[in-house]
């Protein structure tokens, strides 16, 4: 398969726009030389996503679950078309090919710290284990990272749920630490802090 780092080659419509903004990506699971294949753990779905679907199916979790399903299958990513949002996901490399640079082993449990707007995805048990009452998603299938994709390693002492929390919003506190770096004497302000990258912060 001939691949484009920034994964030009698995955008199946519209053609030549950035897996990012592409309606359809393709998740086949035969990777590149430089692609990673990782099998699912858990997704972790975008706070804006996950609040929309829960209110535009007034909470019910078997129709939120389904939505999520359909997104999924319909577009080989997680793009959930009214928020533009998706979230990211943790795994185990199942195989990264010789050319891949994320320096990335199989077996290895990485988290991904890009969206699942842009990561070819697809599930195979239908989110069964998952009871749609909240942001992480139990799941079984792959996902594909392409050569400019970033992912983690996530150490053996963190819990998924916790390593979910904290790596979704892993830019956050780095971020605030340089405004904050940059300036004689700082003062901070985070205006809703309730959310994960505020509390965080």
């Amino acid at each position: 398969m001939n691949s484009s780092p920034v994964g030009l080659h698995r955008v199946l419509e519209p053609p030549g726009v950035l897996p990012q903004a592409a309606r359809r990506l393709d998740p086949d699971p035969r990777i590149a030389e430089d692609e990673v294949r990782v099998r699912l753990e858990r997704l972790n779905l975008d706070a804006a996503s996950y609040r929309q679907l829960h209110t535009a199916h007034d909470g019910d979790p078997d129709a939120i679950r389904a939505e999520v399903l359909e997104i999924i299958r319909s577009r080989g990513k997680m793009h959930n078309p009214v928020t533009g949002s998706g979230g990211m996901l943790i795994g185990v490399v199942d195989e990264a090919g010789p050319k891949s640079p994320l320096g990335l082993e199989p077996g290895m449990r990485i988290a991904t710290l890009v969206s699942l707007t842009l990561t070819p995805l697809h599930v195979e048990d239908d989110l069964r284990r998952w009871d749609g009452r909240g942001e992480q998603v139990p799941a079984e299938g792959h996902a594909i990272l392409f050569a400019r994709s970033i992912a983690a390693e996530l150490p053996a002492d963190l819990p998924p749920g916790l390593s979910l929390a904290v790596m979704d919003v892993c830019g956050a506190p780095a971020l605030t630490h340089r405004v904050v770096a940059a300036r004689t004497v700082p003062a901070v302000a985070l205006i809703a802090a309730a959310g994960k990258s505020g509390s965080l912060a």
